[in-house]
């Protein structure tokens, strides 16, 4: 047995080592060629950059394309990503039918004056996108989103287009929007709903250039040029606004907002006609609107057909009289048409109570006070002009008339340094320089009066202003040769107003009692309402003691200015002299 062991072992050990490979000896040669194989290949190398690992989305299976243009947001997009998700089957997964339902979504929130095709689905399966929507639609901003990509950042702005009576969330939609931006900076509805964020906020200058973007890029949508043309009017450029507009009603005739606008601003640039005609349009589609029912009166007011506008006022007083609008129309009517300074006062004073810090209606009573010499609730007119300053420094409406009541009271210093200060800021009325001229020739500045109106007649000498200005100084510095010489040429052509102008100033350069007499009579038979020329013969027969003639003059100067304090108390201290 063992014997068999043996040999057994004895014959199959060769056959181990054999299989096994070579001897010990051969061994390293078989390990060095080895090793040559792979630094050869080693040096060969090339470094393959793999493609970076995507990470998945709601939307990761949807076409890249068809995500990216629901986006954009702007209805040619949209109709494009609907297109790129149709399938020739009805069978949609889950994120392609919230895709669609964003899609719809921006289409009927936002661009309303579109045709939507699409087809909308029920989603059972709560998701941040599904929520945001809704939310909006029931006018509250959705901060559960969490912001994880482009569209839970916007979709919550779309509460801005659906309602406008909160304004907490202001500070999240800007963040969000901006963040948007930052990953999309083309996208039509984030530009627009960052528009609209800084309208609401009233800060037109920042809102321009998105609103400016998002027509930029989709220039057909009536939604984004009516909102860049509303946002030019608020900003003053209505030739820009009203020329968008218009481009608007080429396509779409009947679409009001666009017509509003332009009636709007076709009134800011005088152009009357127009404005009526638009605003007769508004009125054919929404007869029982009363703002535009006002707005038509306002026109007719502005035309001087006061009949009309006076007509509509009626109508608009039996559905609301505290309008602040309203009040102040019917001031002007009162005023300039029927001539009655007690009742303007008395309407005016009914919007102070009721809009005791509006700027219009504190204007409106200072310029009434400033215009008859009446308190107005027991304020002057430069009383009433402060509140404002008070608020608005630079308000250039109340400083000329805080200089014209310092005038009236003949506070001549206190006049100088309002108009001094006036007459330096920017696109101020000529009228305003024509003033301080005034003031100037008053509180005895003629050098400064000489050089202003020297400056202003050789800009522009055949303008009336201009060239009275330049006489009254050339006239008050004592110029007589050439004061005489410019009247005389310009007198035998000149209007009644400017032949009464100057008979008055030409009064002041004759030598004779009786010369002065003449021209002051002869400037009245040109103007009897010359106020100037009746008051001096007042003060010459005055000086005479001839109280009785003085007060014949004095009464027609009282008749003109009913109101006016200084000369209700010149004329009570006439009748004492003339009592005695």
């Amino acid at each position: 047995m063992k014997l068999f062991y043996f040999c057994t072992l004895a014959i199959f050990l060769p056959a181990v080592f054999f299989s096994c490979g070579s001897t010990p000896k051969e061994q390293p040669a078989a390990q060095g060629h080895l090793e040559d194989s792979y630094e050869a290949d080693s040096s060969q190398a090339v470094t393959i950059t793999l493609p970076p690992k995507k990470e998945k989305t709601f939307f990761s299976g949807i076409p890249e394309e068809a995500v990216a243009a629901v986006e954009d947001g702007s209805p040619q997009s949209l109709n494009q990503a609907y297109s790129l998700l149709r399938k020739g089957s009805e069978t949609f997964e889950e994120n392609e039918k919230i895709l669609i339902n964003i899609a719809q979504a921006f289409m009927s929130i936002l661009w309303k004056q579109e045709t939507s095709p699409f087809q909308t689905f029920e989603i059972s399966s709560p998701n941040p996108y599904t929520g945001a929507v809704e939310s909006a639609r029931r006018g509250i901003y959705d901060e559960s989103t969490g912001g994880k990509d482009f569209l839970t950042l916007v979709l919550p702005s779309l509460v801005l287009v659906t309602s406008d009576t909160r304004s907490d969330y202001y500070p999240k939609s800007l963040s969000s929007l901006s963040e948007a931006l930052n990953l999309r900076p083309d996208s039509v509805v984030a530009n627009y709903l960052l528009g609209m964020l800084y309208s609401r906020m009233e800060e037109y200058e920042k809102a321009l250039p998105y609103f400016q973007k998002a027509f930029d890029s989709s220039h057909d949508t009536v939604e984004t040029c009516c909102s860049l043309a509303e946002c030019h009017f608020k900003l003053k450029n209505y030739d820009t606004s009203l020329t968008l507009a218009q481009s608007v009603l080429e396509k779409n005739p009947f679409f009001t907002p666009a017509i509003k606008l332009c009636a709007e601003n076709s009134f800011a640039l005088k152009k009357l006609e127009e404005s009526e005609a638009f605003v007769g349009r508004v009125l054919q589609q929404e007869p029982e609107n009363s703002y535009y029912v006002l707005f038509r009166a306002k026109i007719l007011a502005e035309k001087g057909d006061y009949i009309r506008a006076a007509s509509l006022l009626d109508v608009y007083a039996l559905s609301n009289p505290d309008n602040r609008e309203y009040l102040v129309l019917r001031t002007k009517v009162q005023k300039d048409w029927n001539k009655n300074m007690t009742a303007a006062c008395t309407t005016i004073e009914k919007a102070l109570s009721l809009y005791p810090e509006d700027t219009e209606i504190l204007l409106t009573a200072a310029a009434l006070a400033g215009e008859t010499g009446a308190r107005i609730n027991g304020m002057t007119a430069g009383e009433i002009a402060q509140k404002i300053l008070s608020k608005d420094g630079s308000n250039v409406d109340a400083l000329k008339i805080q200089v014209n009541d310092f005038v009236s009271r003949k506070k001549w210093e206190e006049a100088y340094k309002t108009s001094s200060v006036l007459i330096k800021m920017k696109k101020i009325p000529q009228e305003c320089i024509y003033t301080h001229i005034d003031i100037c020739l008053s509180y005895g500045k003629k050098s400064e009066a000489w050089e202003l109106a020297s400056s202003v007649y050789e800009k522009n000498p055949k303008d009336e202003n201009a060239l009275q200005t330049y006489i009254k100084v050339l006239v008050a510095t004592d110029r007589r040769t050439e004061a005489l010489q410019l009247i005389e040429e310009n007198l035998s052509g000149a209007s009644s107003k400017m032949k009464s102008f100057f008979y008055y100033e030409r009064s002041f350069l004759q030598t004779s009692e009786n010369s002065v007499m003449v021209d002051l009579r002869s400037s009245l038979t040109a103007n009897p309402r010359n106020k100037d020329a009746l008051f001096r013969l007042y003060q010459i027969y005055f000086n005479k003691k001839e109280y009785r003639k003085a007060q014949y003059y004095l009464k027609q100067v009282v008749a003109i200015s009913p109101a006016d304090e200084n000369l209700l108390q010149l004329n009570t201290e006439l009748e004492k002299l003339l009592s005695k």
